[in-house]
């Protein structure tokens, strides 16, 4: 790992949490380790602090694995998963003059003038069209999580993937990309209008998520709707999780970018939540719960198995 500044007290504790959380998840866990486990939550209670929330966001994503179908659990995992807090800044669209797009690794908060606000993925873009008839985003790229304010003059509607995602009053997520456009709910109710004509709108509930592949909605599935946004929040929570699944959803939100010296590493299964407050923190726990280690190459960061 290359050097890096050293972690505060807090983030400390954070990191400790999650690494014993992935631990005690793990195939074998020896009495040995069940007993230092002990002592180190016994010796602050800031310990038991955090690995309670740790405990909680575990819970809300082992639930949401449990609601979804098995051909959607990369999917689920990618609603459930959120962890990093990266660059967020407060920025008036006044500023933004309606276009928007954010840098690989940055995370951006928007105050829209209607009172709505928007958390941007990394690697996003979106236009933003505000008047006195309508509240329009067009997503060309990447990930939005939406809370809208009460406007029942102002429509509130979301195109992306050629399809029209239109709200109701709600706090919700969509991702698009070259396949697919995913559309969450956390709160409230939104329209998806699909692209392909002959289909008719779907309504989604609060607690349900949908795909919409070439134009048709896939099958509507639960979730828990106190994780499904976690990515806005800073949280990233794996369930036995591929290591190279891993390393695919941490990339969503680095700028440096981590990448596998063997493929065959991209087999060890993770669990655990991770919070991560700087690039540096991720690598860290990761190199502490698998056979692995980092080392900066090329301006990646590459994962070797350790001898």
């Amino acid at each position: 790992m290359p050097p890096s500044a050293p972690p505060s007290q807090e983030q400390q504790i954070q990191e400790e949490a999650a690494v014993w959380f992935a631990r005690l998840r793990g195939e074998s866990v020896s009495g040995q380790q069940r007993a230092a486990f002990a002592r180190w939550l016994a010796a602050n209670p800031a310990h038991a602090r955090e690995f309670k929330i740790l405990e909680q966001i575990w819970d809300d994503s082992a639930h949401l694995q449990r609601q979804a179908p098995p051909a959607r659990q990369a999917l689920r995992r990618g609603l459930a998963l959120g962890c990093v807090i990266l660059v967020c800044g407060w920025l008036g669209l006044h500023w933004l003059d309606g276009q928007v797009s954010t840098e690989a690794g940055e995370v951006r908060h928007v105050q829209l003038d209607d009172g709505s606000e928007l958390d941007i993925a990394p690697q996003s873009r979106l236009r933003i069209s505000i008047d006195d008839k309508q509240r329009h985003i067009d997503l060309l790229a990447g990930e939005i999580a939406v809370n809208v304010a009460v406007d029942r003059q102002r429509p509130f509607a979301i195109t992306a993937g050629g399809n029209t995602i239109r709200d109701i009053g709600t706090r919700f997520a969509v991702l698009t990309d070259t396949r697919h456009t995913r559309v969450t709910v956390a709160e409230g109710i939104v329209d998806i209008l699909p692209a392909a004509e002959a289909q008719p709108p779907l309504r989604l509930n609060a607690g349900e998520a949908a795909v919409v592949e070439n134009g048709k909605i896939g099958p509507v599935h639960n979730i828990e709707r106190r994780s499904a946004l976690n990515w806005t929040k800073g949280q990233l929570a794996f369930d036995a999780a591929p290591l190279a699944e891993v390393i695919t959803e941490l990339n969503r939100f680095r700028k440096q970018p981590i990448v596998l010296d063997d493929p065959r590493l991209g087999e060890i299964r993770i669990s655990g939540v991770f919070l991560i407050s700087d690039e540096a923190t991720a690598p860290r726990a990761l190199q502490q719960i698998a056979p692995i280690h980092f080392v900066a190459s090329n301006g990646r960061l590459l994962a070797q198995r350790n001898k």
